[in-house]
């Protein structure tokens, strides 16, 4: 007989009230868990393949944490114990190369679970949340129609937002609609007609050198499809002849050519074409007016008009929409600062002898050095532990990389005859190691402030599991996710799961109008 067939017998034998066999079952499974844990095997009786046949629909796992705080380590796990697969939400593991810089999972590590996009794209291709959530989506509905269990790890909280939430901005926007339609109904068909791994802003034919402002070329920018995409097509046609030829040049740009353009001249165009938005963003802050009208050219709405429809949904917020799947179990991995900040020294310190400086400097030699006017501020380039080694990289050459790595490997600190490179080598470690802190502390005020705010955005609980002490990993990680997980499955209702573990309270927004985009 399988577990719950167990528990069953017993409760009907005895004739125990229903809340007592929950709570059998909940110490039955804690011991089987624990045990199974300790040994590396499975709870006696029970394969993965068994939960699929016998326990409720898996639901979406999600794991949150900082960087450092053993978030690989427990997806596998779990993809293991419930023959689920891990899609990375990472905005730097997406790219190829700099394995060692963005702590990807290794190659024994992917061969023990499935893992998804991890390698993806190319250095010079652009990635954006828009690109994680139409390749993410469908891999998540096809796991889950067919019963197995998706499980979403990652750092970069805004793009497990984008699968979490129901967002229109940037869809376009009758997408998002019939895709919202498909999901409440429970439908996990997958739509063929999702945009495919590619731009989600079209270069225009024009390259930005309209000439005028006519109606015409005004409809080529935004569509005409909606009566907000003919309200735009009318402000870019109408009015004032310089202010006109200035919309129409401006609204077909790349997000290259616009982030070209000084901050007025962006905010100018914002104003004419979407004054809401533009009433509540600050001329100077480029990036957000940039986005404002790369919404605006992308769905033929402006973004305040989005954002305005999103809040008016049931359960949606100045954040997003409503919950895009309800059956979902978030874990938020915690660890002491101080624990969490010598963990990633560690890591750091770790680096070169796995490694680093070949992998650095391949990739420079191939994506940076070759040209003049490379972005730090963009792509794979903005990668925490590729520009803080700029430095030595340009100063120094492969020959350097030898001498840096063999003193290191020898004699450490205490290097008699150091190479020339070693002092900048380390100055770059000790500032990568600073960048990384103040990152993980980033990441943590993210996840309060998005997550755990009361308010009225739909969050399910969020489970803490704490990390810091990993000898008592079974006790305080694995097993307790294990256990939650297994009752999850078992429909145990939401109080009953809070015995195992107890979800963290919402607490009141430590500040108003948080970034809607």
């Amino acid at each position: 007989l399988r577990i719950k067939t167990k528990q069953q017998a017993v409760s009907r034998m005895l004739r125990l009230p229903r809340g007592f066999a929950s709570a059998f079952r909940a110490v039955f499974s804690r011991a089987c868990s624990v045990v199974a844990m300790a040994t590396g095997g499975e709870s006696a009786g029970v394969s993965a393949s068994d939960y699929r046949k016998n326990e409720g629909p898996p639901p979406l796992v999600v794991i949150l944490g900082s960087t450092g705080v053993g978030k690989t380590k427990l997806s596998i796990e779990l993809a293991r114990r419930f023959d689920g697969e891990i899609i990375s939400a990472d905005s730097m593991q997406v790219y190829r190369g700099l394995d060692i810089v963005t702590a990807k999972a290794t190659r024994e590590e992917q061969a023990q679970a499935r893992h998804h996009l991890l390698n993806v794209a190319t250095p010079d291709q652009a990635f954006t949340v828009i690109h994680f959530r139409e390749a993410a989506l469908p891999i998540i509905d096809r796991l889950l129609e067919q019963n197995r269990m998706p499980i979403v790890v990652g750092g970069t909280n805004y793009y497990i937002e984008s699968v979490l939430w129901q967002v229109l901005v940037g869809t376009g926007i009758r997408e998002e609609r019939t895709r919202r339609r498909t999901t409440s109904s429970s439908s996990r068909e997958e739509d063929a007609k999702r945009p495919k791994l590619s731009s989600p802003l079209e270069e225009s034919e024009s390259g930005g050198n309209r000439e005028s402002a006519k109606e015409d070329d005004a409809k080529k920018v935004v569509g005409s499809e909606n009566e907000s995409g003919e309200q735009v097509v009318k402000i870019a046609a109408s009015g004032d002849e310089e202010e006109s030829e200035l919309v129409a040049r401006v609204l077909p740009m790349t997000t290259e050519q616009l982030e070209q353009l000084e901050s007025p001249v962006l905010h100018r165009v914002l104003r004419r074409v979407d004054p809401v938005s533009a009433d509540r963003l600050h001329p100077n802050n480029k990036r957000k007016v940039v986005r404002a009208l790369e919404v605006l050219r992308q769905d033929g709405q402006p973004l305040s008009r989005i954002l305005a429809e999103q809040r008016g949904q049931a359960g949606g917020s100045q954040l997003g929409g409503p919950l895009r799947y309800r059956n979902v179990v978030i874990f938020w991995l915690r660890c002491e600062q101080e624990t969490l900040n010598a963990r990633l020294n560690s890591r750091v310190d770790s680096m070169v002898a796995q490694g680093l400086l070949a992998e650095i400097r391949q990739f420079y030699e191939r994506f940076v050095k070759p040209y003049d006017d490379n972005d730090f501020h963009r792509g794979i380039l903005q990668s925490i532990g590729f520009k803080e080694f700029v430095r030595y990289l340009e100063k120094y050459d492969r020959d350097q990389d030898r001498l840096v790595e063999e003193a290191m490997a020898a004699t450490g600190e205490g290097a008699a005859n150091p190479p020339e490179g070693l002092p900048l080598l380390r100055s770059c470690l000790d500032n990568l190691k600073l960048v990384t802190q103040r990152y993980s502390k980033k990441q943590l005020k993210w996840i309060n402030h998005r997550f755990l705010v009361d308010g009225p955005r739909e969050v399910p609980p969020i489970y803490p599991l704490d990390t810091t002490d990993v000898s008592r990993w079974p006790e305080n990680v694995s097993g307790p996710a294990v256990r939650l997980i297994e009752e999850h499955l078992s429909a145990i209702e939401e109080s009953n799961l809070a015995a195992i573990l107890a979800p963290l309270p919402k607490h009141a927004s430590p500040r108003a109008g948080l970034n809607e985009e």
